[in-house]
């Protein structure tokens, strides 16, 4: 009887101490994630051809964990963890933690190379956000791409960019009242600034990066501009501008981007080019609780040769429920000059043309989310 007194003390002890932990615990905290992968066949003028099994047709194959604690007085803490998968092969992605080459980490591990934040968010304020996020300037090739990823994804979101292109590490972010996600209402603002963490010497201020992007939301159109300067001593930094719009009709989505990625020196990997200029016409096309995404991308580069690449690209995407759909996408692309741009790039790996060579391809996929 002692042993049975004791146990329910030390029990009732533990729960007074846990008590205020229970008060302090957070009130909401969610896994989520995306499983894509697509059977894809992609070729390329000069390289022959490559079939495989990918990641990633139509949505980011991912992991994730965020949570939030309301505080108060409309105040609001939280986090967000988001790791990339390589879900044909169960690895992780690559990060970077100094937003320059060296930084480079390589795959195969988990690694919350996606996002990776804490934030303060006010309801009159905004939301201050701290560590690795999604750039002022990515927002708009995100948002106004009907693919996002996949074969069909435009390549100019790659060409002759840095690792800060989609994500910067270090990050000090700040969005206006209603707009921390892809949803902005109104007019609305953000703005980011990121450390390349470098030792004093003449490469300090690489990976630094300064970046805005200032929009206005309604309910059937919106448009925002961005620009993201990174700095890189060597190629006289890198800047990012784009521009594009949105606009909602019965159903249908129609998206239009411009946009310029430049350094201050030509480059000789890229033909003496220091300046690659791009547009792009896109649509979602709804058939019923379907779509049908098509895009027509044109770029120029201004290199030695005058070279320009176009890319077509549509799909079909079958929604066998909230969750989970069935989806196909063709795309070919039509290099000229010097530029030899594939038909999937990043983590797709499709072959590489020769110089002016074509390249076409396509993914068949499932895609579920959770």
């Amino acid at each position: 009887m002692g042993t049975t007194k004791l146990a329910f003390h030390t029990l009732g002890t533990m729960a007074c101490a846990l008590a205020p932990l229970g008060a302090w615990a957070q009130s909401s905290v969610q896994i989520y994630g995306v499983m894509d992968m697509a059977v894809s066949s992609y070729r390329a003028e000069g390289a022959g051809s490559r079939q495989m099994l990918t990641s990633s047709g139509n949505q980011a194959s991912r992991l994730g964990f965020k949570g939030h604690e309301e505080l108060g007085g409309g105040l609001r803490a939280g986090f967000d963890l988001e790791a990339g998968l390589n879900a044909d092969t169960g690895t992780g992605q690559a990060s970077n933690t100094n937003n320059q080459a060296s930084g480079t980490s390589a795959g195969s591990g988990l690694t919350f190379n996606r996002k990776s934040y804490v934030y303060l968010q006010d309801k009159n304020w905004g939301e201050l956000r701290l560590g690795r996020d999604y750039t002022p300037a990515f927002w708009n090739l995100f948002l106004y791409d009907p693919f996002r990823v996949g074969v069909g994804m435009s390549a100019h979101v790659l060409h002759g960019t840095t690792v800060t292109a989609f994500r910067a590490s270090n990050s000090v972010g700040y969005f206006s009242p209603g707009c921390s996600g892809p949803g902005c209402q109104g007019l609305f603002f953000q703005a980011m600034t990121a450390f390349g963490e470098n030792a004093a010497g003449p490469e300090r201020q690489d990976g630094n990066v300064y970046g805005a992007r200032l929009g206005y939301g309604a309910a059937q159109w919106d448009a925002a501009i961005a620009a993201v300067t990174t700095r890189n001593r060597a190629v006289d930094d890198y800047t990012q501008i784009n521009l594009a719009a949105s606009y909602l009709w019965e159903g249908h989505k129609f998206m239009a981007l411009a946009g310029e990625n430049r350094t201050g020196n030509r480059l000789a990997a890229l033909d003496g080019a220091n300046r690659v200029r791009f547009w792009q016409l896109g649509a979602v096309w709804k058939v019923g609780t379907d779509a049908i995404p098509m895009s027509l991308m044109r770029l120029t580069r201004n290199d030695h040769a005058g070279s320009s690449s176009q890319k077509y690209a549509v799909g079909y995407v079958h929604n066998l429920s909230k969750r989970t759909a069935l989806y196909g996408t063709y795309a070919y692309v039509d290099n000229r000059g010097s530029i030899n741009l594939p038909v999937a790039t990043g983590a797709l790996n499709g072959p590489i043309p020769t110089a002016g060579g074509n390249a076409s391809g396509f993914d068949l996929g499932i895609r579920h989310s959770f």
